[in-house]
């Protein structure tokens, strides 16, 4: 519908239509119109009529050649465009709309030659130097596209669309704040601007702004309802703020404007990959690739899929290609596909490309930092794990604080926040670090987690008055005041950790001793101080972590599998299993029997009492296996093949915890070889106790290597 001034102009080029139905100039004019409002297949009508009328009339062409490529009709548009040209070959609107349709056909470095043509005849033509920062934009040349778009405002400083194009440049250089800048000028330029809109409320979701996003992709819609990529992206959003009824109808939307749309269909397979619904995410990628094999974002699927599947090989080959199309995330995605087949420097390289080819990409880079602090390079991946704070898959919606971040600057007495950021293991690993912060002349204050905050009260630092505590997402007043601030986890960064420099003063966590008495009088064969040929080994047990990890699979067993290390005799198990798993104890076989110790805790505090009754710790990766080490306690930590960045590689002990041992699978997904060894190791462990000039257990088992750090052939 025409409102407006186009209104107007239409009914003038009608007045002249009505006088002379093949009047040229009227009929372009109207064509015009007729785009403007949206209407393709009428602009190609009424501009093919103009060239019937005047097949020598180079602006006649010129408006075929828009709207054809408006009506998606792209060769048809090329044709015209060339005939214009040849009419006059150096028609300023004629390569402009020829290099506007190279951009749109994917031939950007084509594109150049036409817009520079352009610029030759017409210096000073503000939408040509659009146009060409458009193409050198589509190249990856992002600087050179700024400073044509920074021409082009120079020339006609109220042009929205370069604001807009500077808004996308920047952002991709990583200059966030000065994206969001211009995509807001360009807006009170032009406040009906969907696409502004819509790019304004995806850079606000990729900082966490989620309200914000989603009034911004929001307002898009409602100026342009058919914007298949407005509804796109706010089904990402609501994909990452876990509303999936809420994300499937927005693709539904998408899907229902343009069901042969490649990009609707990948958002749909991400989606149901991301649902857990690997078979779903199959069948969409399958339909994708039907429409274009060549797409790059779904042949980057093909690999993620393949990956998810176990299939790592073909990942790889599949992901290469991906990098050939294009794809910036390929290069990082086929390093983790390495990874997972033990090919480590194979997958540095792939990271490390993957940076070089786009140094602003958060998620590019995180990998790159997790990889370095696997294989021991912790002076170059603690900054780089910074990234983490724009990758959106670890830090959805980060902290923002007024107080300034703490980068080592000497402290003179101030109080810094050392707040917890990821999972409970995390806390219990880096809070350490509060005594050399202490050290340094600061006062702490440790922001934790509701099940963390009793036990911090056990660290020296607290017990000595030398730091505080804070309850992480306290509903009312928040921490005390502080002057400066720094996640647990940016710390090793700020002290230069690096293997030989981790900070071990000995255990740093502990338990109240009357809760522990009470939890060794809570079972009844676990009695104090028999003798110890008498006594079974007291062994803890945690087989499964939190189940919203994404790697947790990997991580995590079924109790069920444990069931031959659980028929050991001279042992009494005890489980430390909490949440997520704890149920399956009510599964076991009438002959084996395993305490439950934790399932009916009420925090951490409550299952360090318990662990203090232990001679031995059995874990999975999960924050018992932490604390186990934090407390000292002799703790054996069961890995995955391709266990978390922390635990590092190829290495059995680690410098994080110097009483805990780390038993790898061999192979993927190989459980039965890591539980027959722990078997062994315990019947070994009871026969030692049987003979009292056996060496007992230790609190240290041996090395592989002469240092806990070493990486070591498998």
């Amino acid at each position: 519908m025409l409102t407006g001034r186009l209104t107007e102009v239409a009914l003038g080029y009608q007045r002249m239509l009505d006088e002379n139905p093949r009047q040229p100039e009227a009929l372009v004019g109207i064509s015009l119109v007729a785009l403007a409002s949206r209407q393709p297949e009428a602009a190609v009508k009424m501009a093919t009529a103009a060239v019937a009328a005047a097949p020598e009339m180079v602006s006649a062409w010129v408006a075929l050649g828009q709207a054809l490529k408006a009506a998606g009709r792209s060769e048809e548009s090329e044709r015209a465009y060339l005939h214009a040209i040849r009419l006059d070959g150096m028609n300023s609107l004629a390569r402009m709309g020829l290099g506007e349709l190279k951009i749109a056909t994917g031939r950007p470095e084509e594109a150049v030659q036409e817009f520079e043509l352009a610029l030759k005849r017409q210096p000073a033509l503000a939408p040509a130097h659009l146009g060409l920062g458009n193409a050198l934009a589509g190249m990856g040349r992002n600087e050179e596209a700024l400073e044509r778009y920074e021409q082009a405002l120079a020339l006609k400083t109220r042009l929205p669309e370069a604001e807009f194009a500077a808004g996308f440049v920047l952002a991709r250089l990583g200059r966030l704040k000065e994206a969001e800048a211009r995509y807001r000028r360009a807006l009170v330029l032009r406040p009906d601007f969907a696409a502004a809109w819509m790019n304004l409320g995806s850079l606000l979701r990729e900082q966490g702004r989620e309200v914000f996003a989603e009034a911004a992709l929001q307002r898009a819609v409602e100026l342009r309802p058919d914007l298949v990529a407005g509804w796109i992206n706010l089904a990402i959003l609501e994909r990452e703020r876990r509303r999936p009824a809420e994300a499937e109808a927005h693709l539904r939307k998408a899907f229902a404007l343009n069901p042969a749309q490649v990009e609707t269909l990948v958002a749909w397979c991400q989606f149901r990959a991301a649902e857990r619904d690997q078979a779903g995410a199959w069948q969409w990628l399958r339909w994708a690739l039907a429409r274009d094999p060549d797409h790059a974002e779904a042949v980057n699927m093909h690999g993620i899929l393949l990956h998810n599947d176990g299939r790592y090989a073909e990942a790889v080959e599949v992901f290469e290609r991906a990098e050939a199309l294009g794809n910036q995330a390929s290069a990082s995605n086929r390093g983790n596909s390495l990874l997972d087949m033990d090919r480590m420097d194979e997958a540095l390289r792939a990271h490390e490309a993957a940076v070089e080819r786009d140094p602003t990409h958060p998620g590019a880079k995180y990998n790159l930092a997790l990889t370095r602090l696997r294989l021991g390079d912790w002076e170059r991946g603690w900054p780089g794990y910074e990234a983490r704070w724009r990758f959106r898959e670890v830090h959805r919606s980060p902290r923002v604080f007024r107080q300034p971040r703490w980068r080592g600057e000497p402290l003179d007495g101030r109080r810094i926040l050392l707040h917890a950021e990821q999972g409970l293991g995390d806390t219990i690993q880096f809070c350490r670090y509060a005594t050399l912060v202490a050290a340094r002349g600061g006062v702490p204050i440790l922001q934790v987690q509701e099940p963390m905050e009793r036990l911090m009260r056990s660290l020296p630092a607290i017990r000595a008055g030398h730091a505080e505590t804070a309850l992480l997402g306290a509903r009312r007043g928040g921490p005390p005041e502080f002057d400066l601030e720094c996640p647990l986890l940016s710390l090793p960064a700020v002290f230069g950790t690096t293997v030989e420099t981790v900070p071990w003063p000995g255990a740093y966590l502990g338990a109240d001793p009357q809760l522990a008495f009470e939890k060794r009088m809570q079972f009844p064969d676990v009695r104090p101080n028999p003798h110890p040929a008498e006594r079974p080994l007291r062994v803890g047990l945690a087989w499964a972590g939190n189940p919203r990890y994404k790697a947790d699979r990997l991580r995590s067993m079924e109790l069920k599998t444990l069931l031959p290390l659980l028929r050991a005799p001279g042992m009494t198990w005890i489980s430390l299993q909490k949440g997520a798993g704890a149920e399956q104890l009510a599964d076991l076989p009438g002959d084996v029997f395993v305490w439950d110790g934790s399932s009916r805790e009420r925090d951490l505090a409550e299952t360090a009492a318990l662990m203090a009754t232990l001679d031995l710790v059995v874990s999975t990766d999960t924050c018992i296996a932490h604390l186990a080490g934090a407390m000292g306690k002799p703790v054996w930590i069961l890995l995955p093949h391709l266990s978390d960045w922390r635990w590092m590689q190829r290495i059995e002990t680690t410098p994080w915890y110097p009483t805990a041992r780390l038993l790898r699978q061999r192979t993927p997904g190989d459980w039965t070889g890591v539980l027959d060894r722990v078997t062994r190791e315990l019947n070994g462990l009871r026969q030692a106790r049987l003979r009292p000039t056996q060496m007992r257990l230790t609190a240290k088992p041996a090395k592989l290597d002469s240092h806990p750090s070493r990486l070591i052939p498998a």
